[in-house]
């Protein structure tokens, strides 16, 4: 079959129009060979979207604007028409936002993933959004700024109104002495912290006792809190006990002790009675005193020269025998000797600790899983109330024990015994 010239003219201008469509169409947008869905969102204004604007999700083009057109119903708003690939799903209450796809405010269209698993079918409408952009941004964030500046211009003028009326002669000398008190307040301050720090620092070893000392109070605390609520229960008892007993009887008894007390003190004031002269004689205190004198005198000579007073013989073998009444002194004082008690805490210390320092050699005793320290040489008594003194600085609580034949007894028997 043979084509003339002018069939094959016109095959190819029908084939360039072809190309010119397709390539024009494509550049638009719109592939003819690729599968597309068209859906619609209506917005009230577009901000410059244009035919052909891009459509992405996260960044990736899934289509493009295929049109623009007003709404029929003459409201003023605009009906976008956007084709999307075919084998892109847009879910349910998905959203069509207008946003700003470089800085030169070129506009395109982002789909607000929602991730429902219903989707929307071709030709329904879809939800719509715009950004906000540069211009709108700049002018929310100027916005408060430019009130604020001018409520603080209108606050700063009536400030130096205000400064203009007061500040006379009369009220700058009023402030300068206001500052000078202000700046002797400061120094004031600055001295009694000073005086803190030093305070502090040499007292720091007390307060390192005193919280040692409420650490173990709170942990006997603690540790008996048993008992303090045995405690707590049996005021509480004796508290409901003394709320059931009748008042009437012990309020009466209480009234018949104090009309007997009152007539006791009146007696005592008169001297027509025994009890008046015993406390109102003054011969008489004198001469039971001077009794008291005698009656020590009389046992110290007793003491002293026993046969003076008392004889008795069992045999008469050419001596005297004499019997102990048991008031004679035993000379003990020689097995009599002290050493000084610091401390006893849960917490073991180093003998080389700072504490002992000036305190000689030290022992520790451990029982019941408590430390005891204390001096490890006997002394006498003069000696060790030395030590005691000495220890107070660094051990408030320091005490002397006694010792007889190196057994601890009582202090004041030991005192007793050396007396």
């Amino acid at each position: 079959m043979k084509f003339t010239k002018f069939t094959k003219l016109g095959l190819l201008m029908a084939l360039s129009i072809t190309i010119l469509v397709w390539g024009l169409s494509f550049l638009k947008g719109h592939d003819f060979f690729k599968p597309v869905n068209y859906y619609f969102a209506v917005y009230q204004r577009v901000d410059g979207l244009q035919e052909s604007s891009h459509i992405t999700m996260n960044g990736y083009k899934v289509g493009s604007v295929k049109a623009i057109n007003f709404a029929p119903d003459l409201s003023g708003k605009l009906i976008v028409t956007l084709m999307i690939e075919n084998n892109f799903r847009i879910p349910r209450n998905s959203v069509a936002r207008i946003v700003s796809s470089d800085i030169m405010g070129t506009r395109a269209i982002e789909m607000v993933y929602s991730g429902e698993s219903q989707f929307y079918a071709s030709g329904d409408t879809i939800p719509s959004s715009i950004e906000s952009d540069l211009k709108d941004q700049v002018s929310m964030q100027v916005l408060p700024l430019k009130n604020k500046a001018e409520e603080l211009i209108g606050s700063l003028d009536s400030a130096i109104t205000v400064l203009t009326v007061i500040f006379n002669e009369d009220a700058r000398k009023n402030l300068a002495e206001s500052f000078e008190n202000i700046n002797r307040t400061i120094s004031n301050i600055e001295r009694t912290s000073a005086d803190l720090a030093l305070l502090v620092s040499e007292e720091k070893a007390t307060i390192s006792r005193l919280t040692r000392n409420l650490e173990q109070f709170s942990g006997t605390l603690s540790q008996n809190s048993e008992q303090f609520d045995n405690i707590i229960g049996n005021l509480s008892s004796i508290s409901d006990t003394l709320a059931a007993m009748p008042l009437t009887p012990i309020v009466d008894d209480l009234a018949t002790i104090i009309n007997q007390m009152k007539t006791l003190v009146e007696k005592a004031e008169n001297n027509d009675n025994s009890i008046g002269l015993l406390f109102n004689d003054d011969k008489l205190y004198t001469q039971l005193n001077d009794m008291t004198a005698s009656l020590g005198n009389l046992l110290t000579d007793i003491r002293v020269n026993p046969k003076r007073y008392l004889h008795f013989s069992a045999m008469d073998l050419g001596r005297e025998v004499y019997i102990n009444t048991g008031n004679a002194p035993v000379d003990n004082s020689s097995k009599i000797n002290f050493k000084v008690h610091f401390i006893s805490t849960q917490d073991q210390l180093p003998l080389n600790s700072e504490l002992f320092e000036g305190l000689g050699e030290i022992d520790e005793i451990a029982v019941s899983g408590a430390f005891s320290y204390i001096s490890r040489q006997f002394m006498g008594y003069e000696e060790a109330e030395k030590l005691m003194k000495t220890a107070y600085r660094n051990f408030p609580d320091a005490s002397i024990i006694a010792f007889r034949d190196g057994k601890v007894i009582k202090l004041e028997r030991a005192l007793k015994i050396l007396k």
